[in-house]
């Protein structure tokens, strides 16, 4: 199933970068003294602004000149809107002792303080899935069988966001992104998660993202034991467990859509 997720993103990333680079994307550039310019923007910052015309000839602007620039391409004008919003599915895969597998949902909203920075915040579901057999051994049993944490419920993390995009102007362009939060709805502990990824910029309304990344968890999980252990916590179902601190570290995959 991993593979062929893997292999499913990878075929739909190829195919949208193909359909992408058909695109001639074209911007016009008016000037506060009614001049205006029209080609394919080529590079721009918050200082100045490149642009190739159709017949060939290149001219730079300072910014400060620049009233305001049109895009005749699908691409999201964020001159204009500067509102973003991201829903991203994946799976992530868990390292080291102890870990989880877990397939997650994440959003963000925010807004585009410049061409390539975002700010936002976001709230994401980690269905959690362990790996027993690199959780301790519950010392309650004789035999020292497995132990199972009882991830019962999702994690669900609250995060701000910050992205910045390599490129601007142009039809794709590698990102990267921290995610820092906490998680307070079912489990309590801190999160954090850097990640990479391309923009792929192929609509108006929508485009496409992937990346790969790492997400740290902190969180507490019940190791089972015996009842006369030192700390042992009695539950509502007879059994007796240790309360063990933990850091969960993962590596995931994800795509999804920007609007």
């Amino acid at each position: 199933m991993r593979k062929l997720v893997l292999i499913l993103i990878m075929a739909f990333a190829m195919t949208t970068q193909l359909m992408a680079d058909d695109i001639v994307r074209k911007s016009t550039i008016h000037l506060h003294n009614g001049q205006k310019v029209e080609g394919v923007i080529t590079s721009r910052n918050d200082q100045k602004v490149e642009i190739s015309t159709l017949d060939g000839m290149d001219y730079v602007f300072d910014m400060s000149d620049v009233d305001h620039i049109d895009h005749a391409s699908i691409k999201k004008n964020y001159d204009t809107s500067k509102f973003r919003g991201f829903i991203d599915l994946g799976y992530s895969l868990g390292m080291g002792s102890p870990r989880n597998d877990f397939w997650l949902l994440e959003t963000s909203f925010g807004y585009a303080i410049t061409p390539k920075g975002y700010l936002g915040a976001g709230i994401g579901i980690h269905n959690f899935k362990p790996v027993v057999s690199s959780y301790p051994k519950r010392t309650d049993r004789p035999q020292l069988e497995d132990n199972d944490p009882e991830w019962r419920y999702p994690f669900i993390p609250i995060y701000a966001e910050g992205r910045y995009c390599l490129k601007n102007e142009s039809l794709n362009t590698p990102w990267v992104s921290l995610k820092v939060g906490a998680t307070f709805i079912n489990h309590k502990g801190f999160y954090a998660s850097p990640s990479i990824g391309w923009h792929f910029a192929t609509g108006q309304y929508f485009t496409f993202n992937v990346g790969v990344g790492y997400a740290l968890h902190t969180a507490h999980y019940k190791l089972w034991c015996l009842g006369s252990e030192p700390g042992a916590i009695s539950d509502d179902k007879g059994g007796c467990y240790l309360n063990k601190g933990a850091m969960f570290h993962n590596f995931f995959l994800k795509a999804g859509v920007e609007f």
